[in-house]
């Protein structure tokens, strides 16, 4: 912990205990002034841990006038168990219980007993483990429980969930677990089968598994000790049967199994999105998108939906939302053929884990950042950044350039960074209430990529940017810098287009069996980088571009895409090629709702 004085020591060794009451710093326990104190100066060392728990004194009381003057303190006495540090810690904490005990001794003790033991009610139905005589030489894991919330849109709890897990982590590969892959289906997929409901007038509904991972069996055996709450006789453990939460195989069982019952139905996995499956009979056509325990279906009727509802409700134990509400954390409304998308509440949550008093309102600021390689890394600059990233990949393209560009001081991070991260930060204040808009507005069956380049920039390398629209809707979009130095502005954009192409085919082939043979059409504003893919530029120029960015000329010649010149002030992709104020952002937003149907604003126009 850091206390800079000059002459003193600059830091001191203590133990970390929580967050204040007021959040504004954490809680420490000094071992030698035998004394709490507050700080939000601190280095966290994650990887030892220094004190030995029976030196710690009793915590009787403490000091009148202090800044815990609203915390009620009990007496504990330090004993040789971790148990009894986050004892300790959760006197100072706000949130919800980290471990069984402190969950049943709390206020909401009765509330938490009664959520163990709806958990343990619904191991026994789905049949996840057996009882078993302890075998000899093998490993026994162990368990936890995991506690969380529901909250109405007021902050009300509505409901208490826990959840029983396995200590995966001590697993070992090749004794109790092989492979681990399963897919995961992408943001621009999901927005794509927006799109095509919205051209298509196609019907749209989510559903939620319960207890998902409960449902896939296990190849391997594994066993695991009792967990707190539950009584077993000496030498005796559990052994599994299903996929209990926590295993390292776990995700992959429930993929494989959830599979196999779409393929047993009649789905057909996407071999671009693997958690994408597509469902054609006699003319009928529906599309699932899958998250974990998370789907959308969209259906060409009512008749197959129903259909389809009924054979998925005979396999698997589901909760249906008629009426869209959210999926993976995105607000979703429909009103006609028009799809809103929205995250405010997980921009509210960014802005409570921040409470920061914030001055500016752009993306970024104009300073250029530099890196600070003398620092480390620093884990609360990357949680913010991630819950950002995730963001900006959902439904906020206005802010994909300025995320990515902060994320490349993840590891070397100063109070420069930090400024930029808050500039960042206000600016997502300031326009929580936007949306992304999907409608088709009567284009079918086309395809257009925007693709720019901005040449040079931080370390020689350039940023390109794309965005992409199925059906009039804006489905894709991504900066990002290039891995190799351009020698001229033809370059650059020339690489650019090859990525820009890339995307194109990408998304056709993951649509194809829905939309048919669409041309996608590549909209550039760079006549010498058009020139060179075309053929008519000189090869002499071009030739020390590496070999991989001539797809695209492969592609035009081939007759696959197509290459259409745009003027720059129709460009929308400057957005992701370089950082700008608000008031230039704003008609490059507008642009894409004036020409495609989707935009973001703050109010929808009906």
């Amino acid at each position: 912990m850091v206390q800079r004085k000059d002459l003193t020591e600059k830091a001191k060794k203590m133990i970390h205990l929580g967050v204040a009451q007021d959040s504004q710093g954490w809680v420490f326990w000094d071992p030698r002034a035998k004394q709490l104190c507050r700080s939000a100066s601190v280095v966290f060392i994650e990887d030892e841990f220094f004190y030995s728990l029976s030196s710690i004194a009793k915590i009787n009381q403490i000091a009148a006038g202090s800044v815990f003057d609203d915390c009620i303190v009990k007496e504990i006495e330090a004993q040789d168990s971790l148990y009894d540090l986050i004892q300790i810690s959760s006197l100072f904490c706000n949130g919800t219980p980290s471990n069984y005990y402190q969950a049943l001794e709390g206020k909401d003790g009765q509330a938490w007993k009664a959520a163990c033991e709806e958990e343990l009610d619904n191991l026994e139905t789905m049949k996840v483990w057996q009882e078993v005589k302890r075998p000899a030489n093998m490993q026994v894991l162990g368990t936890r429980w995991v506690f969380a919330t529901k909250t109405n849109q007021q902050g009300e709890i509505i409901r208490y969930k826990a959840r029983l897990v396995v200590q995966g982590h001590r697993q070992v590969k090749g004794v109790n677990f092989e492979e681990t892959f399963a897919p995961t289906p992408t943001f621009t997929t999901l927005r794509s089968v927006f799109a095509i409901a919205s051209a298509y007038k196609w019907r749209v509904t989510t559903f939620d598994v319960t207890s998902a991972y409960l449902h896939s069996d296990l190849n391997e055996d594994i066993y695991v000790k009792a967990p707190p709450g539950v009584d077993l006789e000496p030498g005796m453990v559990f052994k599994l049967d299903k996929a209990l939460y926590g295993l390292k195989q776990a995700g992959r069982c429930w993929w494989l199994h959830i599979k196999n019952i779409l393929q047993d139905i009649g789905f057909r996995a996407n071999e671009e999105d693997q958690s994408t499956y597509v469902y054609r009979q006699d003319g009928n056509m529906a599309v699932l998108w899958m998250h974990v325990d998370d789907g959308v279906m969209a259906t060409s009727n009512d008749v197959l939906w129903a259909t389809l509802k009924e054979e998925l409700t005979k396999r698997l134990k589901l909760k249906w939302d008629i009426e869209l509400n959210s999926i993976v954390g995105i607000e979703t409304f429909r009103k006609g053929d028009v799809f809103i998308l929205k995250q405010t509440s997980l921009i509210n949550k960014i802005l409570v884990n921040c409470n920061n008093n914030f001055t500016a309102c752009e993306p970024l600021p104009q300073d250029n950042l530099r890196s600070n390689k003398a620092s480390q890394l620093d884990r609360e600059y990357l949680s913010r950044i991630g819950m950002i990233l995730y963001l900006a990949q959902a439904t906020r393209p206005d802010i994909m350039y300025a995320v990515n560009y902060l994320a490349r001081f993840a590891m070397c991070t100063d109070a420069s960074h930090w400024r930029a991260l808050n500039h960042l930060i206000n600016y997502i204040k300031t326009t929580r209430s936007q949306e992304l808009v999907l409608s088709s507005n009567g284009k079918k069956e086309e395809m257009n990529i925007y693709v720019d380049a901005n040449w040079g920039g931080e370390g020689w390398r350039s940023q390109h940017g794309y965005c992409g629209f199925l059906m009039g809707c804006l489905v894709m979009w991504n900066s990002r810098r290039q891995s190799c130095i351009a020698a001229s502005t033809c370059q650059a954009e020339y690489m650019a287009l090859s990525f820009g192409a890339k995307e194109a085919l990408w998304l056709l082939r993951n649509v194809k069996k829905v939309t048919g043979t669409i041309k996608p059409t590549i909209l550039w504003h760079n006549q010498s980088a058009v020139k060179i893919a075309g053929n008519a530029g000189s090869r002499k120029k071009s030739r020390h571009i590496e070999r991989e960015f001539h797809i695209i000329n492969e592609l035009i010649v081939n007759g696959k895409v197509n290459l259409e010149w745009v003027d720059t002030k129709h460009q929308l992709v400057d957005i992701f090629t370089k950082a700008l104020r608000k008031i230039k952002i704003r008609p490059f937003i507008e642009a894409m709702g004036g020409l495609w149907g989707g935009v973001l604003r703050n109010v929808l126009e009906c």
